[in-house]
């Protein structure tokens, strides 16, 4: 996938915080940080040929879109951006999207229930469970 099919796909959700941790990014800050040159990152610049940098937590983390469609998370605190650092999911880009809005809406309960938490889970497992490992909920 490219950065104009890319930036298709997310069409109105650029530059949008969908959730605390699903921030996509603008198409200007698309284009820096896929720019090997221009983004000020200590990492693997050759990790920018097979993955695109599309969305951010807004606290340094990064979800990334592999070439074949799958994404990607780096947490920042693993320091070094490379292949080794990244939590590859088998979730697609409109996956992704299903699971920031389902984050969304959780995030509105303010302080859920012991049920609404785990409705939420469900929900997200559903998709990809795999994503669950990232956070404490």
């Amino acid at each position: 996938m490219n950065k104009n099919e890319l930036k298709n796909i997310l069409g109105g959700y650029l530059g949008r915080e969908i959730a605390g941790d699903f921030r996509v990014l603008k198409e200007h800050e698309i284009a820096l940080c896929n720019d090997a040159a221009k983004f000020p990152f200590e990492g693997d610049s050759k990790l920018l040929r097979e993955f695109c940098i599309f969305a951010d937590s807004g606290t340094g983390d990064l979800w990334l879109l592999s070439s074949s469609g799958e994404i990607a998370f780096y947490d920042h605190d693993l320091e070094f951006l490379s292949e080794a650092n990244l939590k590859k999911f088998d979730l697609n880009l409109a996956s992704w999207l299903k699971i920031a809005e389902l984050f969304c809406k959780f995030e509105t309960l303010g302080d859920p229930s012991s049920a609404q938490k785990t409705e939420f889970k469900q929900s997200v497992a559903k998709i990809c469970p795999q994503i669950l490992e990232i956070w404490e909920i």
